[in-house]
């Protein structure tokens, strides 16, 4: 099979968030430093000096389009590196020039040539990896990063019946012929926007819960969301299902009322029945349709990624709700 870079960046993030969770992980902390240097080691094509994309299956580069979405997951990686307490000075600035090769007028371009339709998708993990170096490293520019694909999010991405938009052109305007809305992106926003009000302690004004309302109205019988509601998918993978749970603990903590069956809780029990019962330990299963019926027959590593901050925060929330005192937790 041929491998993508951003998955080799989702991992060393994986493992250097292992290493911070749990003392006896810490040596995953040198494993996502190695994964790291390899990654760019052998990402960075030698004549354009773009990141890769892709490789083939003998490590060669097969594409180096200097895509958005994968330098956005390089950067991610470093953040989580220099929580950890790596110097990860050079990397970085050789990611940031990656980043700056991309610089639009108004947000980024999709990869380096500038060419082709402008996506929320990659912009949306720009946020998230901005807002993490910011929170690392304290560094402004970091959040003034942020601060712009946030503009972009209002003012752009988000629709007022509290869906979110993925295509666009040139200028930002919406695609008509093919626009598509993610409910998974839409509770991912939720999370992420969380995030950086708890870093930034600002407010964003962004109605949380109304973007959750309209993502929880497009789940399928089992609970489930589809991979897309417009146009109405037939699908629905692993990975949405865990940023259903991230957005359900954030509004839970923040005092909003959860529709029926969308409390943590519940999600997690979905999660588990449909995706995390598997014969693999520590497996999961990628697809079903949306009437439950399996049909992936991988389990893609990207999913690790989303998969371990759900559990990670659904375990934190356990914490905390132990550490209530009595009559709180029977109130909660």
């Amino acid at each position: 099979m041929t491998k993508r870079l951003r998955v080799q960046a989702r991992q060393a993030y994986c493992f250097a968030t292992g290493a911070a969770l749990e003392p006896g992980l810490a040596d995953l902390g040198d494993t996502a430093r190695a994964l790291f240097a390899t990654l760019l080691d052998k990402g960075i094509h030698r004549d354009t000096g773009h990141l890769a994309a892709q490789f083939h299956p003998d490590g060669t580069i097969r594409s180096a389009p200097n895509d958005l979405y994968d330098v956005a997951f390089v950067l991610l990686a470093a953040s989580a590196l220099i929580r950890l307490g790596y110097d990860m000075a050079p990397e970085l600035a050789q990611a940031e020039a990656m980043l700056a090769r991309l610089k639009a007028p108004k947000g980024w371009h999709e990869c380096g040539t500038g060419a082709g339709i402008r996506r929320q998708n990659p912009h949306m993990h720009l946020f998230e990896c901005a807002t993490a170096l910011y929170d690392a490293t304290g560094e402004p520019r970091f959040k003034a990063i942020a601060d712009e694909c946030l503009d972009l999010f209002r003012t752009v991405f988000l629709q007022p019946d509290g869906s979110v938009f993925e295509r666009f052109e040139p200028d930002w305007q919406p695609r008509v012929a093919d626009q598509v809305v993610e409910p998974g992106h839409m509770t991912e926003w939720i999370f992420l926007i969380d995030a950086y009000e708890e870093v930034t302690r600002q407010d964003t004004g962004v109605d949380l819960a109304r973007i959750f309302d309209t993502a929880w109205a497009a789940r399928d019988g089992s609970g489930a969301l589809p991979d897309h509601s417009v146009p109405r998918a037939t699908t629905r993978r692993c990975w949405p299902q865990t940023e259903l749970l991230k957005a359900s603990i954030v509004l839970e903590r923040r005092g909003h009322a959860l529709p029926g069956g969308a409390d943590p809780e519940s999600i997690l029990a979905m999660l588990r029945r449909d995706y995390l019962d598997v014969p693999v330990t520590g497996g999961w299963y990628d697809k079903r349709t949306t009437d439950g019926d399996l049909v992936s027959d991988m389990m893609p590593a990207s999913t690790f990624y989303h998969i371990l901050v759900a559990v990670r925060m659904f375990l934190e929330r356990e914490e905390a709700l132990a550490a209530e005192p009595p009559a709180l937790r029977t109130q909660a």
